[in-house]
Protein backbone atom coordinates (compact mmCIF):
# COMPACT_ATOMS: atom_id res chain seq x y z
CA UNK A 1 0.00 0.00 0.00
CA UNK A 2 2.89 2.40 0.18
CA UNK A 3 4.16 3.07 -3.27
CA UNK A 4 -0.01 3.03 -4.10
CA UNK A 5 0.06 6.73 -2.50
CA UNK A 6 1.57 7.59 -5.54
CA UNK A 7 -1.30 7.36 -7.69
CA UNK A 8 -2.26 10.40 -5.66
CA UNK A 9 0.58 12.32 -8.16
CA UNK A 10 -2.49 12.19 -10.47
CA UNK A 11 -4.94 14.12 -7.92
CA UNK A 12 -4.48 17.50 -9.04
CA UNK A 13 -5.04 16.76 -12.95
CA UNK A 14 -8.18 14.82 -12.04
CA UNK A 15 -9.57 17.91 -10.13
CA UNK A 16 -8.43 20.16 -13.46
CA UNK A 17 -10.64 17.76 -16.02
CA UNK A 18 -13.88 18.08 -13.28
CA UNK A 19 -13.06 21.32 -12.88
CA UNK A 20 -12.98 22.14 -16.76
CA UNK A 21 -16.24 20.65 -17.35
CA UNK A 22 -17.81 22.16 -14.88
CA UNK A 23 -18.79 26.09 -14.99
CA UNK A 24 -19.33 29.10 -12.75
CA UNK A 25 -18.28 28.47 -9.16
CA UNK A 26 -17.85 24.66 -9.98
CA UNK A 27 -15.60 25.30 -12.00
CA UNK A 28 -12.76 26.82 -9.30
CA UNK A 29 -13.16 23.69 -7.76
CA UNK A 30 -9.42 22.72 -8.28
CA UNK A 31 -8.52 26.04 -6.95
CA UNK A 32 -10.90 26.00 -4.10
CA UNK A 33 -9.64 22.52 -3.28
CA UNK A 34 -5.73 22.78 -3.70
CA UNK A 35 -5.18 26.39 -2.22
CA UNK A 36 -7.87 26.00 0.69
CA UNK A 37 -8.79 22.19 1.48
CA UNK A 38 -5.63 20.88 0.83
CA UNK A 39 -3.40 23.09 2.77
CA UNK A 40 -6.16 22.60 5.93
CA UNK A 41 -6.23 19.32 5.91
CA UNK A 42 -2.33 18.93 6.14
CA UNK A 43 -2.21 20.51 9.66
CA UNK A 44 -4.74 18.59 10.79
CA UNK A 45 -2.88 15.45 9.74
CA UNK A 46 -0.05 14.01 11.45
CA UNK A 47 3.14 14.34 9.65
CA UNK A 48 4.92 11.07 8.57
CA UNK A 49 8.86 11.78 9.17
CA UNK A 50 9.11 7.62 8.34
CA UNK A 51 11.98 6.45 6.17
CA UNK A 52 12.66 3.32 4.43
CA UNK A 53 14.79 0.73 6.14
CA UNK A 54 17.90 -0.15 3.81
CA UNK A 55 16.29 -3.10 2.14
CA UNK A 56 13.32 -1.34 2.17
CA UNK A 57 15.41 1.54 -0.03
CA UNK A 58 16.89 -0.83 -2.47
CA UNK A 59 13.72 -2.39 -3.39
CA UNK A 60 11.93 0.84 -3.97
CA UNK A 61 15.01 2.13 -5.87
CA UNK A 62 14.59 -0.29 -8.83
CA UNK A 63 10.72 -0.74 -8.73
CA UNK A 64 9.71 0.37 -12.24
CA UNK A 65 6.35 1.64 -10.75
CA UNK A 66 7.63 4.65 -9.41
CA UNK A 67 8.51 5.24 -13.21
CA UNK A 68 5.49 4.76 -14.68
CA UNK A 69 3.91 7.13 -12.31
CA UNK A 70 6.18 9.23 -13.74
CA UNK A 71 5.97 8.50 -17.27
CA UNK A 72 1.81 8.15 -17.50
CA UNK A 73 1.65 11.73 -15.81
CA UNK A 74 3.04 13.16 -19.33
CA UNK A 75 -0.40 11.85 -21.31
CA UNK A 76 -2.40 13.09 -19.05
CA UNK A 77 -0.88 16.24 -18.34
CA UNK A 78 -1.19 17.13 -21.88
CA UNK A 79 -5.02 15.85 -22.04
CA UNK A 80 -5.58 18.85 -19.50
CA UNK A 81 -4.15 21.21 -22.04
CA UNK A 82 -6.27 20.17 -24.69
CA UNK A 83 -9.23 19.93 -23.14
CA UNK A 84 -8.22 23.91 -21.78
CA UNK A 85 -7.36 25.14 -25.35
CA UNK A 86 -11.38 23.12 -26.17
CA UNK A 87 -12.79 24.95 -23.46
CA UNK A 88 -11.26 28.52 -23.63
CA UNK A 89 -11.38 28.64 -27.59
CA UNK A 90 -15.33 27.53 -27.72
CA UNK A 91 -17.55 31.01 -28.48
CA UNK A 92 -19.31 32.59 -25.38
CA UNK A 93 -17.58 31.45 -22.77
CA UNK A 94 -18.37 33.45 -19.64
CA UNK A 95 -15.53 35.17 -17.90
CA UNK A 96 -15.61 33.70 -14.49
CA UNK A 97 -15.47 30.88 -15.76
CA UNK A 98 -11.85 32.09 -18.18
CA UNK A 99 -10.55 32.86 -14.64
CA UNK A 100 -11.46 29.47 -13.46
CA UNK A 101 -9.79 27.69 -16.47
CA UNK A 102 -7.14 29.77 -16.74
CA UNK A 103 -5.87 29.72 -13.00
CA UNK A 104 -6.46 25.91 -12.69
CA UNK A 105 -4.48 25.36 -16.18
CA UNK A 106 -1.89 27.64 -14.29
CA UNK A 107 -1.80 25.52 -11.30
CA UNK A 108 -1.51 22.29 -12.97
CA UNK A 109 1.28 23.48 -15.51
CA UNK A 110 3.17 24.75 -12.21
CA UNK A 111 2.57 21.36 -10.05
CA UNK A 112 2.49 19.03 -12.83
CA UNK A 113 4.49 20.00 -15.89
CA UNK A 114 7.63 22.22 -13.77
CA UNK A 115 7.43 19.57 -11.03
CA UNK A 116 7.39 16.64 -12.89
CA UNK A 117 9.90 17.89 -15.05
CA UNK A 118 12.19 18.82 -12.32
CA UNK A 119 11.85 15.00 -10.98
CA UNK A 120 12.49 13.40 -14.44
CA UNK A 121 15.13 16.57 -15.75
CA UNK A 122 17.38 14.92 -12.75
CA UNK A 123 17.69 11.64 -14.70
CA UNK A 124 20.20 13.01 -16.84
CA UNK A 125 22.14 9.52 -17.93
CA UNK A 126 18.21 8.32 -19.00
CA UNK A 127 17.48 9.95 -22.44
CA UNK A 128 13.50 9.04 -21.87
CA UNK A 129 13.12 10.16 -18.83
CA UNK A 130 14.72 13.24 -20.29
CA UNK A 131 12.96 13.92 -23.60
CA UNK A 132 9.98 13.66 -20.90
CA UNK A 133 10.89 16.03 -18.76
CA UNK A 134 11.20 18.19 -22.17
CA UNK A 135 7.70 17.28 -22.97
CA UNK A 136 6.42 18.85 -19.62
CA UNK A 137 8.83 21.91 -19.38
CA UNK A 138 7.56 22.70 -22.71
CA UNK A 139 4.32 23.85 -21.76
CA UNK A 140 5.54 25.35 -19.13
CA UNK A 141 7.89 27.82 -20.68
CA UNK A 142 10.85 26.22 -18.64
CA UNK A 143 12.77 24.29 -20.83
CA UNK A 144 16.02 26.23 -19.67
CA UNK A 145 15.02 24.91 -16.16
CA UNK A 146 16.56 21.86 -16.04
CA UNK A 147 20.03 23.23 -16.75
CA UNK A 148 19.79 25.86 -14.82
CA UNK A 149 18.42 24.09 -11.27
CA UNK A 150 20.66 21.04 -12.02
CA UNK A 151 24.06 23.42 -12.99
CA UNK A 152 23.52 26.43 -10.96
CA UNK A 153 21.01 25.90 -8.56
CA UNK A 154 22.40 22.88 -6.82
CA UNK A 155 26.08 23.74 -7.33
CA UNK A 156 25.36 27.51 -5.69
CA UNK A 157 22.40 27.29 -3.54
CA UNK A 158 22.11 29.02 0.10
CA UNK A 159 25.10 31.31 -1.72
CA UNK A 160 24.58 34.51 -3.18
CA UNK A 161 25.54 33.03 -6.68
CA UNK A 162 22.32 31.01 -6.85
CA UNK A 163 19.59 33.46 -8.12
CA UNK A 164 16.90 30.91 -7.08
CA UNK A 165 17.91 31.19 -3.50
CA UNK A 166 16.22 34.08 -1.68
CA UNK A 167 17.63 36.16 1.15
CA UNK A 168 16.28 36.90 4.74
CA UNK A 169 13.64 39.84 4.49
CA UNK A 170 13.81 39.76 0.27
CA UNK A 171 10.70 40.67 -1.42
CA UNK A 172 8.85 38.10 -3.38
CA UNK A 173 8.15 39.57 -6.23
CA UNK A 174 11.93 41.25 -6.83
CA UNK A 175 12.65 37.47 -6.22
CA UNK A 176 10.60 35.71 -8.64
CA UNK A 177 11.99 38.26 -11.61
CA UNK A 178 15.53 37.69 -10.59
CA UNK A 179 14.77 33.85 -10.44
CA UNK A 180 13.17 34.28 -13.75
CA UNK A 181 14.87 36.60 -15.63
CA UNK A 182 18.56 36.75 -14.66
CA UNK A 183 17.86 32.56 -14.41
CA UNK A 184 17.33 32.83 -18.22
CA UNK A 185 20.59 34.41 -18.77
CA UNK A 186 22.39 32.68 -16.97
CA UNK A 187 21.64 29.69 -18.20
CA UNK A 188 22.78 30.82 -21.65
CA UNK A 189 26.23 31.59 -19.78
CA UNK A 190 26.30 27.61 -17.87
CA UNK A 191 25.80 26.28 -21.17
CA UNK A 192 28.06 27.96 -22.84
CA UNK A 193 30.79 27.53 -20.34
CA UNK A 194 30.37 23.08 -21.09
CA UNK A 195 31.12 23.81 -24.55
CA UNK A 196 33.89 25.89 -24.31
CA UNK A 197 35.35 22.76 -21.85
CA UNK A 198 34.10 20.39 -24.52
CA UNK A 199 36.06 22.52 -27.27
CA UNK A 200 32.71 22.82 -29.02
CA UNK A 201 31.45 25.94 -31.37
CA UNK A 202 28.99 28.31 -29.43
CA UNK A 203 26.71 28.41 -32.04
CA UNK A 204 25.87 24.47 -30.46
CA UNK A 205 24.35 26.37 -27.67
CA UNK A 206 21.09 24.24 -26.39
CA UNK A 207 19.90 27.64 -24.86
CA UNK A 208 18.82 28.32 -28.52
CA UNK A 209 16.46 25.06 -28.75
CA UNK A 210 15.37 25.64 -25.31
CA UNK A 211 14.63 28.99 -25.75
CA UNK A 212 12.77 28.33 -29.78
CA UNK A 213 10.89 24.81 -28.53
CA UNK A 214 8.25 26.47 -25.63
CA UNK A 215 7.39 29.43 -27.84
CA UNK A 216 7.15 27.65 -30.77
CA UNK A 217 4.13 25.43 -28.79
CA UNK A 218 2.88 28.86 -28.02
CA UNK A 219 3.03 29.44 -31.65
CA UNK A 220 1.27 26.58 -32.83
CA UNK A 221 -1.40 26.98 -30.16
CA UNK A 222 -1.91 30.49 -31.69
CA UNK A 223 -2.32 29.47 -34.83
CA UNK A 224 -4.89 26.06 -34.06
CA UNK A 225 -6.82 28.03 -31.41
CA UNK A 226 -6.42 32.08 -31.60
CA UNK A 227 -5.11 34.68 -30.35
CA UNK A 228 -7.40 35.29 -27.03
CA UNK A 229 -6.89 31.25 -26.33
CA UNK A 230 -3.27 31.77 -27.21
CA UNK A 231 -3.26 34.52 -24.34
CA UNK A 232 -5.15 32.80 -21.94
CA UNK A 233 -2.43 30.05 -21.97
CA UNK A 234 0.33 32.32 -21.89
CA UNK A 235 -1.00 33.74 -18.71
CA UNK A 236 -1.54 30.20 -17.32
CA UNK A 237 2.09 29.93 -17.98
CA UNK A 238 2.99 32.99 -16.18
CA UNK A 239 1.02 31.92 -13.28
CA UNK A 240 2.43 28.04 -13.18
CA UNK A 241 6.07 29.84 -13.56
CA UNK A 242 5.02 31.97 -10.49
CA UNK A 243 4.02 28.87 -8.24
CA UNK A 244 7.43 27.72 -9.12
CA UNK A 245 8.93 30.87 -8.00
CA UNK A 246 7.08 30.58 -4.84
CA UNK A 247 8.17 27.36 -3.90
CA UNK A 248 12.19 28.29 -5.00
CA UNK A 249 11.42 31.55 -2.91
CA UNK A 250 10.27 29.87 0.74
CA UNK A 251 12.71 26.46 0.02
CA UNK A 252 15.81 28.07 1.09
CA UNK A 253 14.40 31.55 2.39
CA UNK A 254 16.81 33.12 4.80
CA UNK A 255 19.36 29.92 4.48
CA UNK A 256 23.16 30.18 3.92
CA UNK A 257 26.44 28.18 3.14
CA UNK A 258 29.41 29.46 5.40
CA UNK A 259 32.53 30.87 2.97
CA UNK A 260 35.40 29.08 3.80
CA UNK A 261 39.12 31.45 3.76
CA UNK A 262 39.64 30.41 0.00
CA UNK A 263 36.34 32.15 -1.39
CA UNK A 264 34.48 28.84 -1.50
CA UNK A 265 31.51 27.83 0.27
CA UNK A 266 31.04 24.65 3.35
CA UNK A 267 29.48 21.93 1.41
CA UNK A 268 25.92 21.98 1.22
CA UNK A 269 24.26 20.17 4.52
CA UNK A 270 20.71 19.78 5.54
CA UNK A 271 20.43 23.13 7.24
CA UNK A 272 20.07 24.69 3.65
CA UNK A 273 16.99 23.80 2.84
CA UNK A 274 13.96 23.80 4.31
CA UNK A 275 12.17 20.68 5.16
CA UNK A 276 8.32 19.42 5.10
CA UNK A 277 6.89 15.96 6.18
CA UNK A 278 3.24 16.58 5.34
CA UNK A 279 1.65 13.85 3.55
CA UNK A 280 -0.56 15.27 0.74
CA UNK A 281 2.11 17.65 0.07
CA UNK A 282 4.73 15.01 -0.07
CA UNK A 283 2.69 13.05 -2.31
CA UNK A 284 1.64 15.81 -4.61
CA UNK A 285 5.28 17.10 -5.41
CA UNK A 286 6.83 13.80 -5.46
CA UNK A 287 8.47 14.29 -2.27
CA UNK A 288 9.91 17.58 -3.03
CA UNK A 289 9.31 18.78 0.75
CA UNK A 290 11.94 16.41 1.85
CA UNK A 291 14.13 18.76 0.54
CA UNK A 292 17.59 18.43 2.66
CA UNK A 293 18.07 15.04 0.86
CA UNK A 294 17.09 15.96 -2.84
CA UNK A 295 19.95 18.70 -2.62
CA UNK A 296 21.91 15.79 -0.65
CA UNK A 297 22.12 14.23 -4.34
CA UNK A 298 19.76 15.40 -6.90
CA UNK A 299 19.21 12.55 -9.07
CA UNK A 300 18.35 10.46 -5.96
CA UNK A 301 14.67 9.29 -6.62
CA UNK A 302 11.53 10.93 -5.48
CA UNK A 303 10.49 7.65 -3.35
CA UNK A 304 13.65 7.14 -1.73
CA UNK A 305 13.97 10.43 -0.63
CA UNK A 306 14.37 10.72 3.41
CA UNK A 307 13.01 12.86 6.26
CA UNK A 308 16.84 14.73 8.12
CA UNK A 309 16.45 15.43 11.73
CA UNK A 310 18.88 18.36 11.35
CA UNK A 311 17.13 19.84 8.50
CA UNK A 312 15.42 23.20 9.66
CA UNK A 313 11.27 22.79 9.47
CA UNK A 314 8.52 24.74 7.71
CA UNK A 315 5.63 26.16 10.13
CA UNK A 316 3.26 24.63 7.20
CA UNK A 317 3.09 21.97 4.47
CA UNK A 318 4.36 22.99 0.81
CA UNK A 319 0.55 23.98 -0.55
CA UNK A 320 0.47 26.41 2.26
CA UNK A 321 3.84 27.71 1.66
CA UNK A 322 3.48 28.22 -1.69
CA UNK A 323 0.68 30.38 -0.77
CA UNK A 324 2.17 32.25 1.88
CA UNK A 325 4.64 33.22 -0.26
CA UNK A 326 2.46 35.52 -2.31
CA UNK A 327 2.16 37.42 0.46
CA UNK A 328 5.08 38.69 1.64
CA UNK A 329 3.84 40.73 4.72
CA UNK A 330 2.36 37.74 6.30
CA UNK A 331 5.04 35.11 5.10
CA UNK A 332 8.58 37.39 6.15
CA UNK A 333 6.98 37.46 10.26
CA UNK A 334 6.39 34.12 9.83
CA UNK A 335 9.56 32.71 8.68
CA UNK A 336 11.54 35.11 10.57
CA UNK A 337 10.18 33.89 13.58
CA UNK A 338 11.43 30.18 11.95
CA UNK A 339 14.54 31.51 11.08
CA UNK A 340 14.99 32.72 15.00
CA UNK A 341 13.77 29.05 16.01
CA UNK A 342 16.67 27.28 14.65
CA UNK A 343 19.28 29.93 15.24
CA UNK A 344 19.84 30.38 11.68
Amino acid sequence: MTKLKYIGVYFSPVLALISLNLSGIGAFTAIFVLYIIVPISEQLIPQDKSNFSKKEKELAKHDKFYDWVLYLLVPLHLYVIFLFLNKVSASNVPIIDLIAYTMTMGTILGVNGINGGHELGHKTNEPFKIFCAHVLLTTSLQNHFMTYHNSGHHRDVATPNDLTTARKGQNFYHFAFRSQIGGYFKTWRLEAEKLHKQGRNSWLNPMIIHTITPWTFQAIILYFFGWPTALMYLMASIFGISILESQNYFSHYGLERKQKDDGSYERVKAIHSWNSDHLIGRILLFELSRHSDHHFMGAKPYQILESKDDSPVLPFGYPAMLILGYFPFIFKPIMARQLDKYSL
